[in-house]
């Protein structure tokens, strides 16, 4: 379990983007490339040494004070500690983290000019939620990513959809889907997730310049291929970026049409309401729906042609 957890992370070290809560496939304010301290952190992490990286931590803050790289490197190293299965070194991480992120996030204006403490702050409360779970204490943890959800009500998109994200890994599954009402859409008429009981449903969410998203778009278009005969659906929710609406839907309506070849058989409804509630601060993320209407999984990251047909299969049965 440990080795597996390992290299899922050593995977997210490679998106350095994301660290800094922009993601690559997801989009967010930029932010400037790691530095060497926090790059080290993570390799650190990602080797399973837990002690390094917060030795490396500790030097850091003892050299440059507790600055934007000292709030992203306690963000990791809460999470190395959660991998490491070290709930009292993640909790305590993460009250740091978000004692040292609120200090710098007093006004609107402060979550623009502090993208650090932005992603420490979501850290924070991801860790912390996890922690409670780790505990026995799910609905605490739901409260208090509740409470956290409120709070951050007027935060940016990104840190509000980390909150629901982390909700949604703990408690969607086994609960009926969430309805998506469209704003607008791409490609097919959409139907309601009612209308659509008695059928397995896929949700597919996406983004139109996502690059972890292009790269799924062979295995999905094939798996879409494979099973919509079946009787499964498929629905394909994404949003709207930018401000630009007129423009984006463009490039959204080219990409479903050049890019993932599904323009007449899958629906793309936008709904930035839809997109947030299923917690979608990375792209991809698939949801998998019985024939009851309810959720069987929820994935936050790309998978392989093989992982989809195997979901597909268990909805079947």
């Amino acid at each position: 379990m440990r080795a597996r957890n390992l290299l899922s992370l050593l995977c997210a070290c490679v998106l350095t983007s994301t660290a800094l809560g922009q993601q690559s496939t997801t989009p967010a304010p930029a932010a400037p490339a790691a530095p060497d301290d926090i790059r080290m952190i993570r390799y650190k992490i990602s080797a399973g040494d837990l002690p390094s990286a917060e030795s490396i931590l500790e030097y850091h803050r003892m050299e440059k004070g507790e600055d934007g790289d000292y709030l992203l490197g306690l963000a990791w190293v809460a999470r190395g500690a959660v991998l490491m299965g070290d709930w009292k070194a993640a909790t305590s991480y993460a009250a740091a983290a978000r004692e040292a992120a609120e200090a710098k996030l007093k006004t609107p204006a402060d979550y623009d000019s502090n993208r650090e403490a932005v992603y420490a702050l979501g850290t924070s409360i991801e860790v912390q939620a996890q922690a409670l779970v780790a505990a026995g204490k799910k609905a605490e943890a739901i409260r208090y990513l509740e409470e956290s959800s409120r709070a951050q009500e007027k935060a940016p998109y990104n840190l509000r959809a980390r909150i629901w994200k982390r909700r949604n890994q703990i408690e969607l599954e086994g609960k009926p889907a969430p309805a998506i009402q469209a704003e607008d859409h791409v490609g097919a008429e959409v139907p309601s997730l009612e209308s659509l009981r008695g059928k397995p449903v896929v949700l597919f969410f996406w983004w139109e310049a996502c690059g972890d998203c292009k790269m799924q778009a062979a295995a999905f278009r094939r798996t879409v291929e494979k099973y919509a005969p079946k009787g499964v659906a498929f629905l394909a929710p994404t949003r709207f970026y930018s401000a630009d609406r007129s423009e984006e839907k463009q490039k959204i309506e080219k990409s479903w049409k050049e890019v993932y070849a599904l323009p007449d058989s899958v629906a793309a409804p936008i709904s930035n309401e839809a997109m947030l509630r299923y917690g979608v601060s990375a792209t991809p993320t698939f949801v998998f729906v019985n024939r009851k209407g309810v959720v069987v999984r929820y994935l936050p990251t790309r998978m392989t042609e093989n992982r989809l047909s195997s979901a597909i299969d268990d909805l079947l049965r």
